[in-house]
């Protein structure tokens, strides 16, 4: 099987609540693809209060497209804490509560220093869901295991999200992006990485 990358939208900006539009957006031919991957790269907002929404429109003729988009695909925000003074390793998708009553789910982290086996680990924490105040030096206490203290604010964050791989039906594509929070998306890219014979 032949792999290929298309850029359907070149890095660019989307502002709080707009929409990209359809007219700039490269069409990709799907007619030989037997599957087919959406990679999105950007930058939230340490503040962002929600996701993007990314909708695929077909066409059978690559010039008519659609009026109404034929999938969706939702990316939620993902906001980015440093911790150190790490002691219990945190746990997939338990509630992490700060000092300062924030709460957030943990979708993933990084150790870039010590070890929780130390007590000493450091690095980045990721949560969805994230509410209320997290400020640093705070004690940030997982619901099943996790125990650290904030190193830091909120921080912006670069992501990259791939969707789960699609069955192609149209014979075109191209797609549409809401920025559904209250600030801007920076460096985004919308990509498509296909599988075809």
């Amino acid at each position: 099987m032949n792999k290929t990358k298309t850029t359907l939208i070149s890095s660019c900006t989307i502002l709080a609540g707009e929409t990209t539009d359809i007219s700039s957006c490269t069409a990709i031919d799907l007619s030989r693809v037997v599957q087919f991957v959406i990679v999105c790269d950007g930058t939230f907002n340490a503040s962002t209060s929600d996701g993007l929404t990314v909708h695929l429109y077909p066409s059978d003729d690559n010039s008519t497209f659609d009026d109404r988009y034929w999938f969706k695909y939702d990316i939620k925000p993902c906001v980015q804490i440093g911790y150190d003074a790490g002691t219990v390793e945190w746990i997939l998708g338990e509630t992490v509560t700060a000092a300062s009553a924030g709460t957030g789910t943990v979708v993933g982290w990084t150790i870039s220093s010590g070890s929780f086996a130390g007590d000493d680990a450091a690095g980045n924490l990721y949560l969805e869901d994230q509410t209320g105040t997290m400020a640093n030096d705070d004690a940030l206490t997982g619901s099943v295991a996790g125990a650290a203290t904030q190193n830091g604010s909120v921080a912006n964050h670069a992501f990259q999200h791939h969707s789960q791989p699609i069955s192609p039906i149209p014979l075109y594509m191209k797609a549409r992006v809401t920025n559904n929070g209250d600030e801007s998306v920076t460096g985004f890219t919308l990509a498509v990485t296909t599988m075809g014979l």
